[in-house]
């Protein structure tokens, strides 16, 4: 048990953040059981893209909030639209806008790195000697 102060606030945070992350992940697993459930019925295209939607929201939530890595919920999101698309339906329009959104910040990121690669090696000039 804790003996300071500190530690028993620590142990209390840690307390609140363990039951609200458990109430996530229930969540997440929830989301992805009924998505899983509807495909196996062979459930119509329209509920069968409301419940992909709903499990994409939750995921990728939970990847923000880094209860999952980022990489894992996008995994699993993948994994989600893979399987709406063999089920015979289109993946929503909003699943297409994140892959988008995504896209334009890694081509935002190495624009910037290759400039601030040029703006040092333009910085690097050699003296002449007299």
């Amino acid at each position: 048990m804790a003996n300071h102060k500190s530690a028993k606030k620590r142990a209390r945070q840690s307390e609140k953040r363990r039951t609200r992350n458990r109430q996530y992940m229930s969540a997440v697993r929830t989301a992805v059981k009924k998505f899983n459930t509807a495909v196996e019925n062979s459930e119509a295209k329209s509920v069968l893209e409301g419940l992909f939607v709903t499990a994409q929201s939750i995921l990728s939530k939970a990847g923000q909030k880094g209860l999952l890595p980022k990489n894992n919920s996008a995994r699993r999101i993948g994994r989600l639209a893979h399987t709406l698309s063999k089920s015979g339906s289109e993946a929503p329009k909003a699943a297409a806008a994140t892959k988008k959104k995504a896209a334009t910040k890694k081509k935002a990121t190495k624009k910037k790195t290759t400039a601030k690669k040029k703006a040092v090696t333009k910085k690097k000039v050699t003296k002449k000697k007299k």
